[in-house]
Parts: C-alpha cells; structure tokens; sequence
C-alpha cells in the first residue's frame, strides 16, 4: 500500500450504525493517499467485529477501554503514520476536498501547521425542517480567509470542528496531547493551544457535514460553559503571549460573560449559590459591566423571595 500523505483519526463509541457511512465518506475522498485509524472507546456494540472484517487496507483498528473522546483521539494520533493528521466524526460525513483542499495547502505553504476548512450544519435530528447552515457564516468566513490567523481568531469564534482541520504532526507534536479531563471542548482546548505557537489559515470550502443530535452532550450549556472557562484561564497560563494577541480586555470581557451566563443557567436551575457564587467571578472580572450589576440585584431579589 501506498504510504499515506494524510492520516485520519476516527473516534467511535456506541455508533456502528452510523461508521459506514462515516467512514466510507473517507475512503471516497480522492487526490491525496490516506489511511483512516478507528479507534474503538470500549464501545459494547458490534463495532469491533465490523471493523474487523473491513476489507479496506487503508483502514487500521485500534480499541482501547472507554476513555472517552480526548483519550480515543490521543490514542489514534500516537497509531499514525503520516506526516499530516486529520480528525473525523463517527456520526459526520466527509465532503469532496475534505482531504486533498488542506493537505495541498500545507505541502505548498511550509510555513503553515494548520488549515481550517467550514463545514455544513445539518438540520437537528428533533427539527428537521430547520434549514441546514454552514458551521461559520458567510462574513465570519470571509474575514478569516483573507490572511493567516493565529490565536486570538481562534479564541474569538470558538473554532473547534476537529473534523474541518488538519495539521502537521510536527505542531500536534509540539502542543501535546488532548486534554483528558475535557468532556466536550477538548478540540477547542487543542486549537487554541497549536494556534497560540503555529501559524493557520481557513479556508471557506465546506468540508463536512455535521449531525446534531437530540439530547446530545453538545448541547449540554452549561457543561460548555464550564469547560470554555477553564480551556481560556488555561490558555492563558501556559501561553501569556496568547493574552497579548487576544487584548487583556477582551478575554476578561469574554470570561466575564461566560461566568454569568452560567450564573443566570444556575438561577434557573434552583442553584441560587452557584449562581451568587458564578455572578461573583463575572464581576471580578469586569467591575466596569453595568448588566453584570443589574443581574446580581436580580439574582438578590430572587433568592430573597
């Protein structure tokens, strides 16, 4: 078999049903070699027999006990063998260039590690007459196809699609693994990180086409909320230049509202503590927010009837 250019990691639990079609969508991808690695997070399925008698060899199978997705997607990176690694779905499908787009683009501009590409949101499994969209808007995406960017983009629109980007081994190499104790924005944590030392740049052909589940844990908010805190305050510790380029006001801002925006979800919740407790560490942040003040006099008001 040809070496491959490119290889895919693939992390899979408890969606068999679903892998074909996912995985097949990689296999049909062409202008580039590949290898696809399936990692298995201990699902109880029959993924594992499935995978075993798939008759591609470009296909390679790695099961590991139930991790979750950051350990599965580590444990696929430490299985490739190219130069260049891409992440994939097991519920998404891969669109044409999903592949050959970024892998060209890292070949010719050796100064790039990573190239982001859109991608489709498809109607949610419980409305689907809502229209499908692409995952950034047509102005967002103009603004950061027209140059390289770097962390602050990043940090800004929250771009953490694994499956639209490919980087180099050489920056996934440097930046470390996948944060094990992130359940959801693990991918998030990932891009900031590589995009606070390596250059990237996007580019506005969709690339894949994203499933969104009814009850899924994406749309837990309030999990979110909580791990988007901790990736940002993270960040900025291991990487201080990264506060620069983001603006000391802007992140403070940003944090600011995520703080209480968990604080209204616990209000809400019953949680008048946590969310006194949340609303606390919003202020701190940006004593100058005049709605900041006005949710805590309601928050006040509500916890004294």
């Amino acid at each position: 078999m040809t070496a491959p250019e490119v290889s895919v990691v693939l992390p899979t639990w408890q969606r068999a049903h679903l892998l074909d079609d996912s995985l097949q969508s990689l296999l049909a991808q062409t202008g580039v070699a590949l290898e696809v690695v399936v990692v298995d997070d201990g699902s109880t399925d029959d993924t594992a027999a499935r995978m075993a008698a798939h008759p591609d060899p470009r296909v390679r199978f790695v099961r590991i006990d139930h991790a979750g997705v950051a350990a599965a997607r580590n444990a696929g990176i430490a299985a490739t063998r190219a130069a260049y690694v891409a992440f994939h779905d097991s519920d998404d499908r891969a669109l044409p260039g999903r592949l050959a787009v970024p892998v060209r683009y890292l070949r010719e501009h050796p100064g790039i590690d990573l190239v982001i590409q859109n991608g489709r949101l498809l109607a949610p499994d419980d409305a689907p007459g809502e229209p499908e969209r692409s995952w950034i808007a047509p102005g967002v995406a103009r603004r950061l196809a027209a140059a390289p960017f770097g962390v602050e983009a990043a940090f800004r629109w929250n771009l953490g699609q694994l499956q639209g980007m490919c980087f180099t081994r050489r920056a996934l190499d440097a930046t470390g693994p996948l944060d094990t104790r992130l359940t959801i924005l693990d991918d998030l944590d990932l891009v900031l990180r590589v995009t606070a030392r390596f250059r990237a740049v996007f580019v506005d052909t969709e690339a894949f086409a994203y499933r969104r589940h009814a009850g899924g844990i994406a749309r837990r908010r309030d999990v979110v909320r909580e791990e988007a805190i901790r990736v940002a305050d993270g960040l900025v510790v291991r990487h201080p230049e990264a506060l620069a380029a983001i603006g000391p006001r802007v992140f403070r801002t940003r944090q600011a509202g995520r703080w209480a925006r968990l604080a209204a979800a616990r209000a809400r919740a019953g949680d008048q503590r946590g969310a006194r407790a949340a609303l606390e560490q919003a202020r701190a942040l940006a004593p100058w927010n005049l709605r900041l003040r006005l949710q805590g006099l309601r928050l006040g008001r509500r916890g004294a009837g």
